[in-house]
């Protein structure tokens, strides 16, 4: 079976299929001039996660067009997989590629093609929220309440706002800031196939660049808007703690922190806390220490200026794209892998802090 068979571009679908209607109404664009010089941030140079797609430094980045879809008689589908794989599907059960993990495309061609359960109908009109990796923070809050935004400026009438299954605080949380209703939240569970009268498609924002500014933008100015985020005494020197994580640890966590609560620095674990304590502590914080982690999704609230230490062995790139978004003053340092032996991938084993060498930094910074 050919790819041309099994996945289309939603802009192409509407394209293909509805040449007697105006365009407007069931596609628009938007963020079409969203453009970037990224700089390189400061200390070691940075070891990109296999996934990432290398920016370029001093290079103009224009990223794509966001854009929302009306898909007739579309469905979503979460297929039964890992925490569940989210597929749009035209009438055909086509699968729309630019609305799905990139990473779960395979699946669909090499086993989810062939067990696509019948839908449920759905009478009116269902706004995708739902994507990938919706029990991450940082994925949570950029990829999946992201489209909300594209949806808002759509204007389109919303009968339900489909979401994933909402079984974290911070889920809940985040979407009453946000005012979304509870009555009008669907969640889509494991094996569940909806097909609506209309399918309303925001772009994935990761889609678009692992981190976009206009995601950050509108994060940031609602949460603040709702956060009672005066700064606080006490924060203006973090280390944000894995203690609480099954990996990526700092194995050296102990050493380190003599150091640092030299310094006046205070341990933080943000599993314990609410979204809007996360808000407040980072929007008082002036020196940032964290290894790369969803918890970094939280230095969209930082002041302009505000020192970041990243810690890694190897990164991702969303963190360091907010850094440049928000003019943040953005350092990584390298850390050596505390178990090199492990068949882990290489993102998820624990690491080792240079102590000397974070020292040092601080020293020349004029944190003492």
């Amino acid at each position: 079976m050919a790819d041309s068979d099994l996945y289309i571009h939603s802009k192409d679908w509407i394209d293909n299929t509805n040449q007697e209607k105006d365009m407007h109404d069931v596609y628009e664009e938007f963020y079409k001039n969203e453009e970037v010089t990224f700089t390189r941030p400061k200390g070691d140079p940075p070891e990109w996660v296999d996934w990432v797609i290398p920016p370029q430094f001093g290079v103009k980045h224009k990223f794509p067009k966001s854009h929302v879809s009306v898909i007739e008689n579309g469905s979503i589908w979460m297929y039964n997989k890992r925490e569940g794989m989210v597929y749009a599907l035209t009438p055909e059960y086509k699968c729309l590629h630019d609305m799905v993990f990139h990473l779960f495309l395979p699946y669909f061609k090499k086993n989810a093609v062939n067990k696509v359960p019948a839908s449920t109908q759905f009478q009116g009109n269902l706004g995708v929220l739902a994507w990938a990796g919706h029990s991450n923070y940082w994925h949570w809050l950029h990829d999946t309440l992201g489209r909300y935004h594209l949806l808002q400026l759509s204007e389109h009438h919303i009968d339900k706002y489909v979401l994933p299954p909402m079984t974290l605080p911070f889920q809940w949380e985040t979407v009453n800031m946000l005012g979304i209703p509870k009555n009008k939240i669907l969640q889509l569970s494991p094996g569940m196939h909806l097909k609506a009268d209309r399918l309303i498609l925001p772009s994935v924002p990761f889609n678009a660049g692992t981190c976009v500014k206009w995601t950050i933008d509108f994060l940031r100015d609602s949460f603040l808007k709702t956060t009672s985020h005066k700064h606080s005494n006490g924060f203006e020197r973090i280390y944000i703690s894995r203690e609480d994580a099954s990996w990526r640890k700092v194995a050296n966590e102990p050493k380190l922190m003599k150091l640092l609560s030299e310094k006046g620095f205070k341990k933080i674990v943000l599993g314990s806390l609410s979204v809007q304590e996360q808000i407040k502590i980072f929007s008082s914080a002036k020196v940032i220490i964290s290894p790369n982690g969803a918890g970094l999704a939280n230095i969209m609230f930082c002041r302009p200026g505000t020192k970041i230490i990243q810690l890694f062995t190897s990164t991702s790139d969303e963190f360091m794209k907010i850094g440049q978004y928000l003019d943040l003053d953005y350092y990584f340092v390298k850390c050596r892998n505390a178990n090199p032996g492990s068949k882990a991938h290489e993102v998820m084993k624990n690491m080792v802090v240079d102590v000397n060498k974070v020292s040092a930094l601080l020293e020349k910074e004029g944190i003492t």
